[in-house]
């Protein structure tokens, strides 16, 4: 069966725990645990994770935290094409998924290097994803204006990176709201011609994606703020 080609218990050399026996153990350290999958998830996780680890500024985690791979039926998840990825045990403290709202600019870092590895990739705003990031294979590696999972990931980083006013819309009243409307789009070009990066298609443009995320990702990295 495709969707459970291989499996793994670490990725790069860091051991992925299972940390969702029950609502009370996410956060904890988990259990150790095998997570079957298609060779493709595999090979892209060691890739993703292995840059990660290199480029952040939190060296190699102890533990990598997981809600799991295989599910039951026919979505990425039952096709051994999609992970959950719940948190990192660092050498000082852990980085959970759910913290956004207090490690924003930690978090973008993330979602934008999970977008350098996945078309897919839902977060924190997408719905019942607060508390984890999902990553899969839908889709293209480019922009599309009409992803809700994209333009929150864009809007984040318009809001709290290049400090663009977006407005009050969303959860948080902060315009974070997954419709690439006529603000994001005017705070989105303005942004691309300062970086650089304004090309005819702008994001939609598979290779500006890509330099915007890498931009956003290194940005974030940098910043003093994500040691916090």
């Amino acid at each position: 069966m495709l969707a459970k080609e291989t499996s793994f218990e670490e990725l790069v050399g860091v051991p992925v725990h299972y940390d969702r026996l029950s609502s009370e153990a996410y956060g904890t350290e988990g259990i150790p645990y095998e997570f079957f999958c298609t060779n493709k998830l595999k090979d892209r996780l060691n890739e993703c994770f292995g840059e990660l680890f290199d480029r952040w500024p939190y060296g190699i985690p102890s533990l990598v935290l997981s809600a799991g791979t295989i599910g039951d039926n026919e979505n990425q998840h039952g096709k051994g094409l999609a992970f959950d990825l719940d948190g990192f045990y660092l050498t000082s403290g852990k980085f959970m998924m759910d913290e956004y709202p207090e490690r924003r600019l930690g978090y973008i870092g993330i979602n934008a290097h999970l977008f350098l590895y996945f078309p897919q990739v839902l977060s924190y705003h997408y719905p019942q994803h607060h508390d984890h990031f999902h990553v899969d294979f839908n889709f293209t590696m480019m922009y599309r204006t009409a992803s809700n999972a994209q333009t929150y990931f864009l809007q984040s980083a318009l809001v709290y990176l290049f400090e663009q006013d977006l407005g009050t819309y969303g959860i948080e009243g902060d315009g974070v709201d997954g419709v690439y409307g006529d603000v994001t789009r005017s705070a989105t070009l303005s942004v691309l011609k300062t970086l650089g990066l304004n090309g005819q298609g702008g994001l939609t443009e598979a290779v500006v994606w890509r330099e915007f995320l890498s931009y956003a990702r290194d940005k974030c990295f940098s910043s003093e703020i994500v040691f916090a």
